[in-house]
């Protein structure tokens, strides 16, 4: 109802176009920043933020290991997605990492890879 409600106002007050731009997408950044290897870079500062704000589910703890989970981005650098806290998620380890082929990282690179 709420979202609702701004949309609403978004479109009274500023019309259409800033309407469409509040309701984008912005988990996507671009192609990923990379190493001399071709390594993409992650910013330690972010998950240490994202740590901050939403402490290991299982701890309860801003540092060190959180047994059972995984700071996972909810779409993938290697499809654009941001280094950022607002694209991060804990997820249990077993469903982000596996060997199969419906493995959930694998999975979603197929579901948010942009083609033009």
């Amino acid at each position: 109802m709420r979202a609702i409600f701004l949309l609403a106002f978004l479109l009274l007050a500023c019309g259409a176009q800033a309407a469409a731009d509040a309701m984008q997408e912005t988990r996507y950044c671009g192609e990923p920043r990379r190493d001399a290897q071709g390594r993409m870079l992650r910013r330690a500062d972010v998950l240490a933020a994202f740590r901050k704000l939403y402490p290991c589910p299982e701890t309860g703890k801003v540092r060190g290991a959180c047994p059972g989970w995984a700071i996972d981005h909810v779409i993938p650098l290697a499809v654009g997605g941001c280094d950022a806290v607002r694209n991060l998620q804990w997820l249990p380890t077993d469903l982000k990492s596996c060997p199969g082929k419906v493995c959930k990282d694998r999975w979603e690179r197929d579901v948010y890879r942009r083609n033009p």
